[in-house]
């Protein structure tokens, strides 16, 4: 396909491309080159290969067609750009618990796909490519995000361009957001999804948070000197089971026990701040990570959830959510850890790319979060930036 063509055209370039470079901005301490020799290098030393490769490769042109035309997607629309002639990809996103309505997340859900082409070597140019042109305008829309999750997102994505273009096109939109990302701290020093609701931070959007801050860092922007303290306190402060970790603070008067999930996205705040790493509480995640390693397996289970009935909750680690944030985790804990989960990852996802029909080089969204909210754009563009692990990022403090 004439997509597919472009996306490989475009890998051999930034491989042999060096990136721009401005003398104003700091070298980036976690944005990796993504790019030539360095990426070549980081790609062999830490784990990935010919099929990895040809495996973002595929799933970036299953992102790539069912994009919208302004270079967005949209998690319930996207089969309206499937192939004419042959069956329509399914897997569509749905409300924020499963209610059959549109999916409220595309800004979030774009976001990350945008850093998944970024995470490749891709790069925004009105004037470059097909997919330069598309990435360029994708950008832009991101510049006016509609949800706390997309803001988020949208802001790290932002500051990757920024951090790997190094023009200052996008300097000032990273900056506003940054500022208005600090400017959110709850006084328990982290972020919340639902302040207004519960009052107080949540796990995973400080990681999402976190995410963003620390990419607009490398895009020039300075962070206050307590703002890894103050989330490291945060995460100490709530409830901890055998690894596992609570949504937030007095989690059970809401429904939340601690989870596996908390924990995957409390390892990877940790070590992207580089604090608490040398903790009790922050090997225990990394241990429960290490546990909870990739396996495309899933089982569900109707358990009676305090204050919220009998539910289906899912049995086993089939969540390319977890992934995410283990595959984050994993890698700045480095050695083993990195090595062991890694090989599990391309177990669970190489075997498990699609190769059929219009939905060729995408994920079947199987996993709670891919299942009940975000679909098959949310579940490829997680596994893209799984397997982009090895060049996405720098390893911290080395």
């Amino acid at each position: 396909m004439r997509t597919h063509a472009l996306l490989a055209a475009a890998a051999v370039a930034a491989l042999a491309a060096p990136l721009v470079q401005a003398e104003d901005l700091p070298a980036p301490r976690l944005i990796a080159p993504r790019a030539g020799a360095e990426r070549k290098a980081a790609l062999d030393r830490y784990g990935g290969n010919a099929a990895t490769e040809a495996a973002v490769v595929a799933g970036l042109d299953w992102l790539a067609r069912h994009r919208d035309r302004d270079g967005s997607w949209d998690a319930d629309g996207f089969p309206d750009r499937c192939a004419q002639g042959g069956a329509a990809c399914d897997g569509i996103g749905k409300g924020q618990h499963g209610e059959p309505m549109p999916c409220p997340f595309d800004d979030a859900i774009s976001a990350l796909a945008v850093l998944a082409f970024l995470g490749h070597g891709h790069l925004p140019d009105p004037e470059g490519d097909e997919t330069a042109q598309w990435l360029d305008e994708a950008l832009q829309n991101l510049e006016s995000p509609r949800t706390s999750w997309g803001f988020a997102l949208a802001t790290e994505a932002l500051a990757e361009a920024e951090a790997l273009e190094r023009k200052g096109r996008w300097r000032d939109a990273v900056s506003r957001n940054a500022e208005r990302l600090i400017a959110g701290r709850e006084p328990d020093g982290a972020w919340g999804y639902a302040t207004g609701m519960r009052g107080g931070s949540d796990v995973p959007y400080t990681a999402f948070v976190v995410q963003a801050l620390v990419a607009a860092r490398d895009a020039g922007v300075e962070l206050p000197a307590d703002l890894a303290p103050g989330v490291d306190r945060f995460l100490g402060e709530l409830e901890e089971e055998k690894g596992k970790l609570a949504y937030l603070e007095d989690g059970r008067r809401y429904g939340y026990t601690p989870t596996a999930a908390n924990a995957h996205c409390a390892a990877a705040i940790r070590e992207l701040l580089e604090v608490g790493t040398k903790k009790p509480r922050h090997r225990a995640h990394l241990a429960l990570v290490s546990g909870d390693k990739p396996v495309w397996k899933i089982e569900f289970k109707t358990l009676d959830v305090p204050g919220r009935g009998k539910i289906p909750v899912q049995i086993g680690s089939l969540s390319l959510y977890n992934w995410y944030y283990g595959t984050v985790a994993s890698f700045q804990a480095g050695s083993g850890t990195w090595s062991n989960w890694f090989g599990k990852a391309k177990s669970a996802l190489l075997p498990h790319q699609r190769k059929d029909g219009c939905a060729k080089g995408s994920w079947d969204p199987i996993g709670t979060y891919e299942k009940q909210t975000g679909g098959r754009v949310f579940a490829t563009a997680l596994a893209v930036l799984i397997l982009e692990q090895p060049y996405r990022h720098r390893k911290l403090g080395s």
